[in-house]
């Protein structure tokens, strides 16, 4: 396990810091020329993340460029319904696609039953990444939400609306339930599998929340997050890792996010009307800056960056880290200019 002295640990144990820890979501990644030279190697984005050392690296370059207070796993949310049999290929240009998506109710009772082991890749990336690090930065290992994972799956690829998605869970509500509970189970035994490896802290990405409305969004997501939790709770071996949940712009109340019970969340930059009194000593938050204000002059950035800091500097349990990830074209200078700004307050 990771040493005492981790603020981000102490963080998310809901203790006010002097300063918050920091880390960022696509911390490892394409404006980092590092990363560029390695991803040059691999045709396909899928290839790459089923390479153990190559993982290893990845998720250590940022750690070695900014000294931030958390790595986090190199992989991706869909390497579960890769392992289910749907086939995922990341083409240029276009992101994920999938060679064999749910389109028909009986795909969701045909689908492959979940084999822990076929994502060992993964673990021996936790392990060696562990392994790699310094003794006082933990480890974020992670998942898709099983809401997300879905979307992904029966819309066959990203979108902007997920329009066949929304369609199929109503026309096909049982099967759609029937998936999500099958996914929730995976999320489950893929993220007790990463824990056992060494991950110190679990994040769970639902980032296609926005596409819901609020009584959906209680439906199909929070009620499947709020199940994985539990079991994630629940289970010795499990119960006492940190869970952090990021939820992309729900139209439901953070209070109503909140009865997921997870110990932090992680705010999209539009969220920012947060009644703090309502969440302090209840959990931690994580966030908020907007990305996109990394490409803006080091003023706008100072600027924006102590509007954050000032909002939660008595708040017990802060992480400072965006509200999305890191995009390609953002210079790593302005990720080095941040980081050291946030010291220095």
């Amino acid at each position: 396990m990771i040493e005492k002295e981790s603020i981000f640990l102490k963080a998310l144990n809901k203790e006010t810091l002097p300063v918050p820890p920091i880390w960022y979501m696509r911390q490892a990644g394409r404006y980092m020329p590092e990363y560029r030279a390695v991803r040059k190697n691999f045709k396909n984005f899928l290839d790459m993340c089923k390479e153990p050392e190559v993982c290893c690296e990845l998720a250590l370059q940022p750690i070695k460029a900014f000294e931030l207070d958390s790595a986090i796993l190199f992989s991706d949310i869909l390497t579960i319904p890769d392992a289910m049999g749907l086939d995922v290929n990341f083409l240029e240009g276009e992101g994920p696609v999938f060679g064999n998506p749910i389109k028909t109710a009986r795909d969701v009772l045909d689908i492959e039953d979940f084999d822990t082991e076929s994502l060992s890749y993964v673990y021996k990336a936790v392990t060696n990444i562990k392994n790699a690090l310094p003794t006082h930065i933990p480890l974020i290992g992670f998942c898709g939400s099983p809401w997300t994972l879905a979307a992904y799956s029966i819309e066959g690829r990203s979108s902007k609306d997920f329009l066949f998605t929304r369609s199929f869970i109503k026309e096909n509500n049982v099967e759609a339930h029937i998936f999500l509970e099958k996914l929730t189970n995976a999320c489950f035994a893929y993220l007790k599998r990463q824990i056992e490896a060494g991950a110190d802290v679990i994040q769970i990405f639902d980032s296609w929340a926005n596409l819901l409305s609020e009584e959906e969004y209680k439906i199909y997501s929070l009620s499947y997050i709020t199940k994985l939790i539990s079991l994630l709770k629940k289970d010795p071996t499990t119960k006492n890792i940190p869970v952090i949940l990021f939820s992309r712009e729900p139209k439901a109340k953070l209070q109503t996010i909140m009865t997921s019970n997870s110990d932090c969340l992680s705010l999209y930059w539009s969220m920012n009307n947060i009644d703090l009194d309502q969440t302090a000593d209840k959990v931690a938050i994580q966030g908020n800056l907007n990305p996109e204000i990394l490409l803006e002059s080091n003023d706008v950035i100072k600027r924006e960056t102590l509007k954050i800091l000032q909002k939660y500097k008595n708040y017990p349990g802060y992480v400072f880290n965006l509200g999305h990830g890191i995009t390609p074209n953002i210079n790593p200078e302005k990720i080095k200019y941040l980081t050291d700004l946030i010291r220095s307050i």
